[in-house]
């Protein structure tokens, strides 16, 4: 079974039955872009019971290459010794696919992997953009709150700050002799 994040010591968790399944899967959650129709952990669980069953298959064939090797040596007619040759051809090719499918099966979960892992990452990555950023608005708003407390204090003490038309008559008192 596949885990939903890489587990570095064992590699691989051990799931004996359908509620174990059912309880690995759904720790985990793979963002898909098919919709709502589509649960994150089907194609996962589709996999892994791919994995499951090609097991069973190759055990299968093992045993049949096995008899059909003992049958095409010990057979002592021809015909017998050739149908034995042929179903161990037809074991070991269908092995032989077993492996492939069984190979592409883990690519398959390795990038699944990989892709929840880099969502994960990502979603860190935003969470922590926005937390910078409600922090950054927090600050600007204790900097204006602290600014508007010193401005009124001064206005307070010193009264209301001179405006554009009061600089213009002072300037123009200043001007006049007398």
């Amino acid at each position: 079974m596949w885990p939903q994040t890489r587990a570095y010591c064992s590699g691989v968790t051990a799931v004996s039955d359908g509620a174990d399944v059912r309880t690995v899967v759904e720790e985990y959650f793979l963002e898909t872009k098919s919709g709502a129709n589509a649960a994150p952990d089907d194609l996962r669980v589709l996999l892994n019971e791919m994995t499951a069953e090609m097991r069973e298959q190759f055990a299968a064939f093992r045993a049949l290459r096995r008899s059909a090797e003992a049958a095409a040596s010990a057979s002592g007619e021809e015909a017998a010794a050739k149908l034995a040759r042929a179903d161990l051809k037809a074991a070991t090719d269908a092995m032989s696919l077993i492996v492939r499918t069984l190979e592409k099966i883990d690519q398959l979960q390795r990038q699944f992997a990989r892709d929840r892992e880099l969502a994960i990452e990502e979603n860190e990555t935003a969470m922590g953009l926005d937390d910078a950023k409600t922090s950054f608005l927090k600050r600007i708003e204790e900097r204006a709150t602290a600014r508007a407390l010193e401005l009124f204090e001064d206005w307070q003490r010193n009264g209301p700050p001179a405006t554009d038309e009061d600089e213009a008559v002072k300037a123009s008192r200043e001007a006049e002799p007398g």
